[in-house]
C-alpha cells in the first residue's frame, strides 16, 4: 500500500502547540510512523505534502524550517504568500492590520483529488481536523481511495469530517516514535530570565502603550482561564490589541517578562502535563490579582 501525507501547516503547527508546546517532532520519523500506523509494516511512504501560507516579511526562523523540511526525504513544500488585510475594532474603533492564509486549503484540495485521480497513492493521510475538506475527501473516496485523518487531540477533529474518512489516527500514539530529546539549555532559576524557545534576532524595545494593551489582555485571559498558557496567549489568543500570533507577540511576551510585568511559572494543565505558564505582575514585583472589572472576551 502507498501512503501520502498532507499537511495543513498552520492547523498542524497550532494544535501541536496547544497539546504540547514544548514537543518537538522528528519530521522523517513521523512520516514513517504514519505510514505504519495507516499501511503496516510493508506500506511504502509515497511522500508528504505541507501547505502554508507566508508572508513576504516572515522572519528567517519561519523560512529555515521550511527549507529544511522540504531537503527531508518525500517532502515537498507548498507556499502561498499571505495577505494583508485591515479591521477596526468593535470596542475601541482603532484601526489595525493582520494577514489571513490565502489559496492554501484550496491547494490542498486540487492536489488531493489529482494525486488520486493519477494513483499516486492508495491511501491519503489528512493531518487537518477542518470541515472544509469535506468535499475534498468525498471526492477521493469516488476515486477508490481511502483517506485517513490524523489530529492531535479529538477536540480538533471535526465529526463530519471524521465519518466520512476511512480511518482516524491519534497522533498522540505516536509521541514515543518520533519525538525530539533535546536537552535543555539551562536550567530555570528565580533569578534568571528564561528565553523564548524561538531563536530571534535582538528586538526593538516595545512602546510603553504596546507593553500596556499587552498587559492588559493577558489579565483578561487570566480572568477567564484558569491559568494561561504561554503557547496559547502567543499562538491562540485572539486580540485586535496585540501583535499577529507567532514571532511579532512571543518578542512582546519576552519584553513583558523584562519589564517586570509578567512572569513566567509551571502549572500542570488538566491531563496533567506540566506546562509553561505566564502571568501578571505589578511594578513592586507582587503577583497581581485580576480586577473584577476586566472585561471577557465573547
Amino acid at each position: 500500500m502507498k501512503v501520502s501525507v498532507f499537511f495543513d501547516g498552520q492547523n498542524f503547527y497550532r494544535s501541536l502547540q496547544r497539546y504540547d508546546e514544548s514537543l518537538r517532532v522528528d519530521y522523517d520519523r513521523l512520516a514513517a510512523w504514519i505510514t505504519q500506523a495507516v499501511g503496516g509494516p510493508g506500506a511504502i511512504f509515497a511522500g508528504a505534502h505541507y501547505y502554508v501560507g507566508v508572508s513576504a516579511d516572515a522572519p528567517p526562523l519561519v523560512e529555515g524550517f521550511l527549507k529544511g523540511l522540504e531537503l527531508r526525504p518525500g517532502y515537498f513544500v507548498k507556499r502561498e504568500l499571505r495577505v494583508r488585510r485591515s479591521g477596526r475594532c468593535p470596542a475601541c474603533s482603532a484601526d489595525y492590520e493582520y494577514t489571513t492564509e490565502k489559496r492554501v486549503d484550496t491547494r490542498l484540495v486540487a492536489d488531493i483529488i489529482q494525486y488520486a485521480a493519477i494513483g499516486a497513492f492508495d491511501a491519503a493521510v489528512l493531518v487537518s481536523g477542518d470541515d472544509d475538506f469535506v468535499p475534498a475527501v468525498e471526492a477521493v473516496n469516488a476515486l477508490g481511495k481511502q483517506v485517513w485523518v490524523a489530529t492531535w487531540s479529538a477536540d480538533e477533529l471535526s465529526k463530519d469530517l471524521r465519518v466520512r474518512c476511512f480511518g482516524q489516527i491519534h497522533l498522540s500514539d505516536g509521541i514515543p516514535a518520533f519525538k525530539v530529546e533535546r536537552p535543555r539549555p539551562f536550567e530555570r532559576a528565580p533569578t534568571r530570565m528564561a528565553p523564548s524557545r524561538l531563536a530571534r534576532p535582538a528586538p526593538q524595545p516595545a512602546s510603553g502603550v504596546a507593553l500596556e494593551r499587552a498587559l492588559q489582555e493577558l489579565q483578561r485571559a487570566e480572568a477567564r482561564l484558569p491559568h494561561v498558557s504561554r503557547g496559547y496567549f502567543v499562538m491562540r489568543w485572539k486580540s485586535h490589541q496585540l501583535p499577529p500570533v507567532g514571532t511579532d507577540r512571543e518578542l512582546l511576551v519576552q519584553q513583558m517578562i523584562g519589564a517586570g510585568l509578567a512572569e513566567e511559572f509551571e502549572v500542570k494543565d488538566a491531563d496533567g502535563r506540566l506546562v509553561t505558564a505566564i502571568r501578571s505582575r505589578e511594578p513592586n514585583g507582587n503577583v497581581r490579582e485580576p480586577d473584577g472589572n476586566i472585561a471577557l472576551p465573547g
